[in-house]
């Protein structure tokens, strides 16, 4: 079974047929949902198969992790596609897909307090307040506070069964999981999202290199 492997559903050429659920014999798809398809066992994928992806008459199956020259044969060719130039997701008034962070338990909502801050937390909720600021839903939950929210989602919960903690932080991208083992970094989730990253677009101060006192060379 694969731990990287696993299918991606385009909704928006799912024809909600059920024929990837019924060719699945691993519990990768949630047989209570047909024909809707929902991925609740990623795990339970086999590595590299392609079984649902070539049995899906609207080419709507790709796969996290593809890193192989399969296309899906009923649609247009994913070689070379990435799941982030299939995800939809655009600005300028189109509405944002839901972002979800399942993290490990932590003393509090964001892990900052305490003497020693941890830098990768620090940038992951400036990372989320940018977010919410372009208008991006997102949810963080970690193992401590919010141990419902792990129960509640099936594929989560099933990932935990398999891996344990050790798949946290598992970051969702529309009830999708689109990383495991770490947290995502600024470049994947706004190429995820097709936004710009702010922190990048700031202006370096020390560009020209002007001290401050207007002579812009630095003489004073």
């Amino acid at each position: 079974m694969a731990e990287n492997w696993y299918p991606v559903i385009d909704r928006d050429l799912c024809r909600e047929c059920g024929a990837c659920i019924a060719m699945c014999g691993h519990g990768v798809y949630d047989r209570g949902a047909a024909p809707t398809p929902q991925v609740v066992n990623p795990v339970g994928c086999v590595d590299h198969c392609h079984g649902c992806g070539t049995r899906c008459p609207a080419g709507a199956i790709t796969y996290f992790g593809e890193d192989t020259p399969w296309v899906p044969p009923k649609g247009k060719a994913n070689q070379g596609e990435t799941f982030t130039e299939k995800t939809n997701i655009h600005s300028g008034g189109k509405t944002m897909k839901k972002l979800q962070l399942f993290e490990p338990a932590m003393c509090c909502s964001t892990g900052l307090c305490g003497p020693s801050i941890d830098p990768e937390l620090l940038r992951i909720s400036t990372l989320i307040d940018d977010l919410k600021k372009a208008g991006v839903e997102v949810e963080r939950f970690n193992l401590n506070s919010a141990p419902a929210a792990f129960a509640e989602n099936e594929t989560v919960k099933n990932m935990l069964a398999v891996r344990g903690t050790d798949a946290l932080p598992i970051t969702m991208l529309d009830d999708t999981v689109v990383l495991t083992d770490r947290y995502p970094s600024n470049a994947e989730v706004f190429g995820w999202l097709k936004l710009d990253d702010p922190q990048t677009d700031a202006p370096d101060s020390d560009d020209d290199g002007d001290t401050g006192c207007g002579c812009g060379g630095g003489c004073c």
